[in-house]
């Protein structure tokens, strides 16, 4: 567990607006009374997250490489696939206190959240120079609402120093077993009538073919990132899992949200600085997270949390001569990881 005085996040608390919303105070003691709030938390499926998550994963991204500089079919050079071996630490920490959100077509509504600092770093890079995510932000344990007519929802907002930031939201269930974790696409594809197509033409599929795979990582989760998920639980007695599944501009073939799904609020966004949107453009988020609860053979159980998270990175290539037509290609930027808690 991760040491409370020396961890700054666990300073983190609301407990000021009981003073000044003393009314919104006592609304939160209710709402956390109610039979709907799992396990009688005001967190919800969020409250085994709190602590610090230790483990390892792979990272896969297709990025640009100044491809629109001059026009032609794309060489090689023009874009490329970077695969990594990852090692990584995620903290969680309690928001004490409720947050006050005031209402105005309905009543005011009180919701619990956490904080995370997320570290990623690449295991086959010296230390000090392996650092290839950072990323901050919340997850919010989120109430029904009148206005507008929302279920009970997850949302994670986060920042990263990329210049993205995103929020993202959707549901969250409870099952006791293991999870079935399908497969991570990770073709380019563009959008046709609203549908994924697939883009596998031969230099795209011999780039993510030919890209050299990190030690101890399997050739086939190149295409399928998510075959490291299944890989580490393979052999394990999961008893309980909680699923947190979120999407933020989600498409067909990327999401939790069916295609066929009515128009929600619950599809999240995400905001970048004018240099990502015009040179490699992050549009579309999907995540899942499993939190497992693993059990030895014997009796003793620990705590497991694995995801996969797929961002869609838009930026075009251009076509064969005479015309070089640009198009709009969409490139998946897949992360898997599998961590203990501490």
């Amino acid at each position: 567990m991760a040491d409370k005085i020396k961890n700054p996040l666990n300073l983190l608390n609301l407990a000021g607006l009981a003073q000044l919303e003393p009314e919104a105070a006592t609304e939160a003691a209710k709402q956390a009374a109610k039979a709907e709030v799992p396990g009688g938390t005001p967190y919800g499926n969020l409250e085994d997250l709190e602590g610090t998550w230790v483990g390892t994963g792979f990272n896969l991204i297709e990025v640009p490489n100044m491809n629109q500089i001059k026009p032609g079919p794309p060489p090689k050079d023009k874009f490329r696939v970077i695969l990594n071996s990852t090692a990584e630490t995620l903290v969680f920490s309690k928001i004490t206190g409720g947050i006050v959100n005031k209402g105005n077509a309905q009543d005011d509504i009180t919701y619990y959240g956490m904080h995370y600092l997320q570290q990623v770093s690449d295991v086959n890079l010296p230390k000090g120079q392996d650092g290839i995510h950072l990323e901050t932000g919340l997850f919010l344990n989120l109430v029904a609402t009148d206005a507008p007519p929302e279920a009970p929802s997850i949302a994670r907002l986060g920042s990263i120093p990329h210049g993205d930031t995103i929020l993202a939201q959707g549901q969250s269930f409870v099952f006791n077993g293991a999870p079935t974790i399908g497969p991570a696409n990770s073709l380019p594809f563009t959008v046709e009538n609203g549908k994924r197509v697939d883009d596998n033409q031969p230099n795209y599929l011999a780039i993510l073919n030919n890209a050299p795979v990190p030690p101890g990582i399997p050739g086939t989760a190149v295409l399928d990132p998510n075959i490291i998920l299944q890989n580490a639980i393979q052999g394990q007695n999961i008893i309980k899992t909680v699923v947190i599944a979120l999407d933020a501009n989600p498409m067909d073939g990327v999401g939790n949200v069916p295609p066929n799904a009515p128009p929600s609020t619950q599809v999240g966004g995400i905001n970048n600085i004018p240099f990502i949107i015009v040179n490699a453009n992050p549009i579309c988020l999907s995540a899942i997270f499993w939190i497992e609860t693993v059990q030895n053979a014997d009796g003793s159980t620990f705590l497991q949390l694995q995801y996969t998270q797929t961002v869609i990175l838009d930026f075009p290539v251009f076509g064969p001569p005479p015309h070089n037509t640009l198009t709009d290609i969409k490139w998946p930027h897949i992360s898997v990881a599998t961590l203990r808690k501490q």
